[in-house]
């Protein structure tokens, strides 16, 4: 937690996206034994050395992980067809097989397709991993892909194999394939599923201390989005190359909110309308509401909720 900048209280996020990966960093390039040493240990010192050295590896996984991401999408730039292709099949000599289940993920959010990496080794040997979308049971689409594969397992979104090189086109051409035959049209557009409209007026502390009622967020209890209409960017900056800030206005309201990878999106002409969640941020020991904005598009004037409910 001191290494990552981490105070309490802690919540899921923070174990998802800032301690789970530190802990899972070692395992990922090599083995998990300094994982292990930092959670048995009773010397203060000694953690100090190995949660710097996890935070160390952390980075490490992202270079790696944002190299083989960007080989990646290179390769599928270069032969996707939105209107042809209902999944995505990628993979290469050397791609370290320890990121590959993160940047399938990352591949099956960016082009909405499930999506397959594999790493294959200098004797033509792949270990992969698959992440999908609502709609498609990857162990079921593996399934009528097995000629083709050594072995894989896993469950309905997410799974690991093992292939030959030589079988890789046949194995591409049949999970594409299948994933057309299993997936329907409205199933391949990406879909955000909106809670409530909320107006700016009413996002303040109180309304925060009632949402963090509803905490612990997760697969089973997901975090609400909400929404909200005509909204004009008054400032923004970019932070570390890849995320947006704005300072954002809605008739005489002001907030702060951060777009998460909002640099590589081409955002419409403002007003906009915008989809976002919040969370508390502790700054100075004052709490306040931040904005994570999840999807921007063009205001529409007589736009009505798709509510989730």
């Amino acid at each position: 937690m001191q290494v990552a900048g981490l105070h309490a209280p802690i919540l899921p996020d923070d174990i998802g996206y800032r301690l789970g990966p530190r802990l899972n960093a070692a395992g990922r390039l090599s083995t998990a034994e300094k994982s292990l040493r930092l959670l048995l240990t009773q010397d203060e010192d000694e953690a100090a050395v190995l949660a710097t050295e996890l935070d160390r590896q952390n980075r490490e996984r992202q270079d790696v992980e944002t190299q083989i991401f960007s080989a990646a999408s290179e390769k599928i730039d270069n032969e996707f067809d939105a209107a042809r292709d209902a999944a995505i099949v990628a993979g290469a000599r050397g791609w370290h097989v320890g990121v590959l289940g993160i940047v399938a993920s990352r591949l099956a959010r960016k082009y909405h397709r499930p999506a397959i990496v594999i790493g294959f080794d200098e004797k033509g040997i792949g270990k992969g991993s698959g992440r999908s979308i609502e709609g498609l049971n990857l162990v079921e689409a593996l399934n009528r892909c097995a000629d083709s594969l050594d072995k894989y397992g896993g469950h309905e979104m997410a799974a690991g194999l093992a292939m030959r090189e030589e079988n890789f086109d046949r194995f591409a051409e049949a999970f594409r394939s299948t994933a057309r035959a299993l997936l329907s049209d409205d199933a391949l557009q990406p879909c955000l599923r909106l809670d409530h409209e909320l107006a700016f007026t009413e996002i303040d502390v109180e309304f925060l201390r009632w949402h963090e009622m509803l905490q612990p967020f997760g697969n089973g209890n997901p975090q609400p989005v909400f929404f909200a209409r005509r909204i004009e960017p008054v400032a923004r900056r970019v932070v570390n190359g890849k995320h947006l800030v704005f300072r954002l206005r809605q008739g005489d309201r002001h907030r702060r909110a951060v777009y998460f990878n909002g640099v590589a999106d081409q955002l419409p002409p403002p007003p906009w309308d915008i989809a976002f969640r919040i969370r508390a941020d502790e700054y100075g020991g004052e709490t306040l509401v931040a904005m994570h904005i999840e999807g921007v598009r063009q205001a529409e004037r007589n736009a009505t909720l798709a509510s989730s409910e």
